[in-house]
Order: C-alpha cells, then sequence, then structure tokens
C-alpha cells in the first residue's frame, strides 16, 4: 500500500484542524437536555453533554453550580429563537448542539449572536443564583462604595455580577484554549473569543438600582437599595441591536501579534461590547447547506404587517398561501366568592399566511 503524499496529508491535517474548531465552539449548549435539577454526581460532567476536557473539570469541581450553568443553556437558546421568531435566520439551527450548522460556524453575524447570548446568559444566571442562596461560592454582590442620597440607604442583597462575570469567562472561553492551556489563534477562535467578551460586557453595563420601600402606612419615606440585574429578555433585545450594527473585521499582523481589525476603514476599532464577524451572511431565502440556511419555505408571516415579518420579505418574493384555522380559548371569565374562576370555551378563528 503506498503512503500518502504530501498534499494528501496536509489536507488531512487542514480537514482535522477545522474539525476541531468546530466541534468545541458553543456545543456545551446541549446541557438544555439534562432535566435533573440537583447533580449529585458528576456522570454528567462528560463530552456526551457538550464539554471539552476543561469545562468538565470545572463541572466536577462545581457541582453545585450546574443546574444553573444549564438553565443558561436553556435560556440563550429561548431568548435567541424569540428574538429572531420574525427573522429568515430564527436561531432555530441551535437546537442541533452538540452537532453545529453551518451557519454557526462560518464566522457570520449570527454565529456572533449566538456566543453573545451564550455567555451573557450564563454570567445573568450564575449572577443571580449567587444572590438567592444556590451556593457557597459567592453570595450578595458587594454594595456600591458611592455615598446614598437622603431619599435611600444602600443594602439588600445584590447580584453578584463580579462571581458571574469570572465563572462565565472562566467556563466559555476554556472552548478556546489549547491542551496545554494556551489560548487558541485561528481567526475563528478571536472573532469567537471577542464575541463571548461581549456578551459578559452587555451584563456587565445592565446593572441598574433596584429599591424596597420602607414607611409608615407603604409612605416610602426611605428606601433600601441594590445593584441588579434586568431580565434577560432585556440583555437579549441589547444583543439584538448589536447583531444589527456588527463589525466585519480581518486578521492583521500589528507588531509582534495578530489583531482584529475593522475592514472599513473608516472605522479603526471596536468596543468590547460590540459583535464582530468576518463572513457575510446568506439571505437565508432557500435552504443551502454550504451556508447552513434553511430557507424560509413553510414560514408564517404576515401579509400587512411591517418589517422583516411581512410576508414579502419572510418569503423573498415566492408569494404566500392564506388559510384560516380555528383556535380554542378561555374567554369570558367571572371570579366567583370564594375562590374560584369560571370560564367559557369560545372558538377563535385565526387568519394565518404561509410562505410558499
Amino acid at each position: 500500500m503506498r503512503p500518502p503524499n504530501l498534499c494528501t496529508v496536509l489536507r488531512m491535517v487542514l480537514v482535522l484542524l477545522l474539525c476541531a474548531e468546530r466541534c468545541v465552539a458553543v456545543k456545551w449548549l446541549a446541557l438544555y437536555r439534562i432535566k435533573q435539577r440537583a447533580w449529585e454526581t458528576a456522570k454528567n460532567c462528560s463530552r456526551t453533554s457538550g464539554l471539552v476536557p476543561r469545562q468538565m473539570k470545572l463541572c466536577k469541581d462545581n457541582l453545585d453550580l450546574m443546574p444553573t450553568v444549564v438553565h443558561s443553556a436553556m435560556v440563550s437558546m429561548e431568548t435567541c429563537q424569540k428574538q429572531f421568531a420574525d427573522r429568515r435566520w430564527n436561531c432555530s439551527s441551535i437546537l442541533k448542539v452538540p452537532a453545529l450548522a453551518m451557519d454557526l460556524v462560518r464566522g457570520t453575524r449570527e454565529q456572533a449572536y449566538v456566543y453573545g447570548i451564550s455567555s451573557s446568559a450564563l454570567v445573568h444566571s450564575i449572577s443571580r443564583a449567587c444572590s438567592i442562596g444556590v451556593t457557597t461560592k459567592c453570595s450578595c454582590g458587594a454594595l456600591p462604595t458611592t455615598s446614598p442620597s437622603d431619599t435611600f440607604k444602600w443594602g439588600g442583597c445584590g447580584d453578584d455580577v463580579q462571581f458571574g462575570l469570572l465563572f462565565g469567562e472562566t467556563f466559555t472561553d476554556a472552548t478556546l484554549t489549547n491542551k496545554k492551556g494556551k489560548d487558541k489563534g485561528s481567526k475563528k477562535a478571536m472573532m469567537n473569543r471577542h464575541n463571548f467578551r461581549a456578551g459578559r460586557q452587555v451584563v456587565a453595563d445592565s446593572i441598574t438600582r433596584s429599591c424596597k420601600c420602607h414607611g409608615v402606612s407603604g409612605s416610602c419615606s426611605i428606601m433600601t437599595c441594590w445593584r441588579a440585574l434586568p431580565s434577560f429578555d432585556t440583555i437579549g433585545a441589547r444583543l439584538k441591536d448589536r447583531y444589527a450594527i456588527a463589525v466585519e473585521v480581518k486578521r492583521k499582523r500589528k507588531k509582534k501579534e495578530k489583531v482584529l481589525v475593522p475592514v472599513n476603514n473608516v472605522k479603526t476599532s471596536f468596543k468590547d461590547d460590540e459583535l464582530v464577524y468576518y463572513e457575510k451572511s446568506p439571505d437565508y431565502c432557500s435552504p443551502d447547506e454550504k451556508t447552513g440556511s434553511v430557507g424560509t419555505v413553510g414560514r408564517y408571516c404576515e401579509a400587512k404587517g411591517r418589517g422583516p415579518i411581512n410576508c414579502e420579505s419572510m418569503c423573498c418574493g415566492r408569494g404566500h398561501d392564506n388559510f384560516t384555522m380555528e383556535k380554542e380559548e378561555r374567554c369570558e371569565c367571572k371570579y366567583y366568592w370564594c375562590c374560584y374562576v369560571k370560564c367559557k370555551t369560545c372558538i377563535k378563528t385565526l387568519k394565518l399566511n404561509i410562505c410558499r
């Protein structure tokens, strides 16, 4: 049997490297399939759960935090699909994890958003978990050092965002290091690392003041305030805004290291909370395995709607079919003392449109 020539060997090595890069990604989101509430053993800390070796060790060392990590995976996936429900790309491919469709590995805006939403969901969930006492590794967030006003005082138990940021970075970026613990230097790894960081930064910048009133008969003569995070829907929406203005980048050698820089020369740099990409997205109109597009045939749309959900836009000019569907729902509900609610069942006719 003849040994393979040099070109064949190089091609094989390149394929393996690309596969390794692709297979790591955000496949830890597959943890959303684990339904159990408590991790009493480390049996779920395995590759089959979508974890790389460094994440497996983190998992075994932090079993009390893993239900929260599972929750963050579920939240990030649900939020991604909710935010893009009215777009041609509706984030449905994220459900395939740990397998990753091409739209999540090609360096597009969509990949950038998934990385951003996954890291932000992890930070958000862990920070909240600290404040409600699910673990002894963290607790309430540190009180602000700024002096309160006469109308309120610092107190309560705020979200521990600092611990959330630390754990989040350690867990997500573990997928972007080699066996020796050094950062991977490929363009894709650099992009993914930045977008992980952008997701964390959006969470850090979103913390606000939350207060509770005290006083006679609810007079709110004084308030106790603490630092808290908004709902994750707010974070998801803010990342969607950054998706819309994501920065196209290229890799360039600067002095002795390679860095990402904007393709547009008018913009000299990008911020820590901006998403970046290097591959233009397809139009997602038709199925295409090479780009990861599943097309919009069979998608619901609104004939008189505005924006991306409009049938002309969603169906890419192919036209649409309309039909009616009857749906049972509760109606004319009345509360009876004491203590139950009685409702009638009504039939509602829905007029729907579907892309050809």
